[in-house]
């Protein structure tokens, strides 16, 4: 809200100030200079009161503000008076302002400020992010013969005794970032769990590696994720590019979960790895994450519960011959929680067999399944906070997305609860409305 005010009052200064140019007939040089550095010393008092929570979205209108204040000053203290009033450059210079300043707001707008969600555990939350290199792996999405490197964030209780906790894993979406479960993860954290969330690169719409280094999501990547949307592409086609995903998912979560153990096994001076027990590990994810959990499950014994948040779980189809596919009907061997929206849910109804979510959950040894009424696919995420706007075009229901959030996260604190630390059994429900 911070942010639409900030806008439109700065918006309408503009307004204002362009009529009262029209209507004097001058261009009013020293009078705009006194208005550009008032706003921008009101600007740094909103920083300063706390109301304006400095950060990436602010950057480009505090450098708008103080490029316009020091031209202020500049006008003030100069003893011409500048240009002579002309039409022309006062309609050029308005529209140009009020581009200008619409840019700068985008950041701000686009990720308007958000309050994080209360958590309902008692620990305080401690946080670390490491870049770790797979010396088996190459770079696939590089040329130039380097490994792949791995960028990971732990969200971890602070204690003082020597504590450890279980581990949960977390995968993002397509395009999502490590932090897109940060309200799930401070949850976990609060009641005695250390949270791992991966970043993917180069699947991450962006990652910040641990020296700093920027990675942005790759072009035939995001090729890839909107051709398998497109109508008339062939389940055969589907298949042998979500393989190469999957491939590269499952990988990278091995190779975190494998270091992670490494680290643990030697002694630390404090920190995260000093807190873990690896021997109580769940997997969690968000669609194409969620379907990396649970075929990592499947693929290791060190795994204890996993969560699918509405994923499809691609890694259990088999292969797709004429455009039907075989699904493994073994026995999936880890307990699995699969939380959908309605709309995925009913969807999957509709291909029985040939959906792969159906025939896992049917021969688990151990699986429930909840659904999310009126949730759409981001309503499992903080972009919902974060970005309203593209949680919207993504897709994002119009429910309380607080309760949202919360009851699924509730929801997964139980599940671990009662499977990382045998707990009572979670009394999740079939479905969940929200409307």
């Amino acid at each position: 809200m911070i942010g639409i005010i900030i806008f439109l009052i700065t918006l309408m200064a503009e307004i204002i100030f362009f009529v009262v140019r029209l209507k004097q007939k001058s261009l009013l040089r020293k009078e705009k200079g006194i208005l550009n550095v008032f706003q921008f010393t009101v600007f740094l008092l909103l920083i300063a009161a706390g109301l304006v929570h400095w950060g990436f979205r602010w950057m480009l209108l505090f450098g708008l503000l103080f490029l316009r204040g020091l031209i202020g000053i500049g006008i003030l203290i100069r003893k011409k008076s500048g240009k002579e009033y002309r039409l022309s450059v006062a309609i050029t210079g308005f529209l140009l302002s009020l581009m200008i300043i619409t840019m700068a707001a985008m950041p701000f707008l686009l990720f308007p400020q958000c309050k994080s969600l209360p958590v309902s555990g008692n620990y305080e939350i401690a946080t670390e992010v490491y870049t770790w290199k797979d010396e088996k792996r190459l770079e696939t999405f590089e040329t130039d013969g380097s490994n792949r490197e791995v960028t990971v964030q732990f969200w971890y209780p602070k204690t003082e005794k020597n504590e450890k906790f279980p581990l949960v894993v977390f995968s993002h979406g397509a395009f999502g970032f490590r932090m897109s479960n940060y309200s799930t993860y401070n949850e976990l954290a609060s009641n005695g769990y250390v949270v791992c969330s991966i970043d993917h690169p180069y699947h991450a719409f962006v990652t910040k590696q641990a020296d700093g280094k920027i990675i942005t999501v790759n072009p035939e990547f995001m090729k890839s994720v909107g051709r398998i949307n497109e109508k008339g592409v062939s389940e055969n086609e589907i298949f042998d590019i979500t393989r190469d995903w999957m491939k590269l998912r499952c990988a990278d979560m091995n190779f975190i979960l494998d270091t992670i153990i490494k680290k643990t096994s030697v002694q630390q001076e404090g920190g995260v790895f000093d807190r873990i027990d690896v021997t109580r590990i769940g997997l969690m994810g968000h669609s194409l994450g969620g379907a990396t959990a649970v075929t990592v499950g499947r693929q290791r014994t060190d795994i204890d519960a996993v969560i699918d948040l509405d994923g499809t779980m691609l890694g259990e189809e088999i292969s797709c011959i004429d455009n039907k596919y075989t699904i493994n009907e073994i026995p999936y061997p880890v307990p699995l929680l699969c939380i959908d929206t309605t709309a995925h849910y009913k969807e999957g109804l509709k291909y029985k067999d040939q959906y792969v979510n159906n025939v896992i959950l049917k021969n688990a040894a151990d699986a429930m399944e909840t659904h999310f009424d009126g949730a759409e696919h981001m309503n499992f995420t903080d972009l919902v906070f974060f970005s309203p706007a593209i949680a919207s075009i993504l897709g994002s229901g119009k429910i309380n997305k607080t309760d949202c959030i919360q009851t699924m996260n509730e929801v997964i604190l139980d599940y671990y609860n009662h499977y990382l630390k045998q707990m009572d059994k979670p009394d999740i429900k079939e479905s969940y409305s929200f409307r």
